[in-house]
């Protein structure tokens, strides 16, 4: 079995593969190395283990890895990817971002817009396993946070979907402007990238894709798991 690991900023989404099936998924605000060790012996037919990092210092991981004789993959450090890349500071480019192309070139053969929504929004762009490049923009959180920090006056709040589209209050006046101007940023990108790609499915993933699915036009996929596929996936390129 394998064993993936992707470390965001707010929370880890852990899934064991069999092959290419998910057996276990489970998303924990809390890791540790206490958490792993007894994770991998209830779990003593993990062979492999490849970690997304985005967030954390993860030197635990490998040590561990070795105490129960398990193949660590480190995606910075492997040349034999499925995929090609132009990115020009590939030292800077995110392993979530990677694991993402490499998710999409398997899953989704083509040309592919992969639109992750999370801490940050990131557009990635893929053409036959070749990938291009992408965008970079605040997240859903990052924006009403910073709406706070910056401001001498504006509340630190907790998102919800607004309802209308005129706020009657502060709260709702910020709600609504995040709110609609992620829908717009986002449907404004797909337009530049569908007249350039006429060809290309737009995939979207994320922790906040749910929150935007209604509100976005020309979606043809949805895959919450894209990421942890993608991980496999680089195990699986090699063995």
């Amino acid at each position: 079995m394998n064993l993936v690991l992707d470390i965001g900023n707010t929370s880890v989404r852990l899934a064991l593969f069999s092959k290419n099936k998910i057996i276990k998924n489970e998303l924990i605000h809390t890791f540790s190395s206490d958490f792993l060790r007894k994770f991998i012996s209830a779990n003593p037919d993990v062979k492999n283990i490849c970690v997304s990092n985005t967030a954390m210092k993860n030197d635990f991981i490998v040590p561990i890895s070795k105490e129960f004789k398990i193949r660590y993959f480190d995606i910075n450090k492997i040349s034999n990817l499925p995929i090609c890349s132009e990115y020009q500071t590939p030292e800077t480019l995110g392993s979530d971002r990677l694991a993402l192309a490499v998710g999409a070139s398997i899953k989704y053969p083509g040309e592919n817009l992969i639109i992750d929504l999370g801490t940050c929004i990131t557009y990635d762009i893929i053409i036959a396993n070749n990938y291009i490049g992408g965008q970079i923009s605040p997240g859903l959180k990052m924006r009403l946070l910073a709406l706070h920090n910056y401001t001498a006056n504006l509340p630190n709040i907790d998102f919800q979907i607004p309802v209308g589209f005129l706020g009657k209050n502060t709260d709702d006046s910020i709600l609504i402007g995040v709110y609609e101007g992620v829908a717009a940023e986002i449907n404004g990108i797909l337009q530049k990238y569908k007249m350039r790609y006429p060809n290309i499915n737009i995939i979207l993933t994320g922790g906040d894709s749910q929150i935007f699915q209604e509100k976005l036009k020309n979606i043809n996929f949805i895959d919450p798991y894209l990421l942890i596929h993608g991980l496999n996936y680089i195990i699986a390129s090699n063995e």
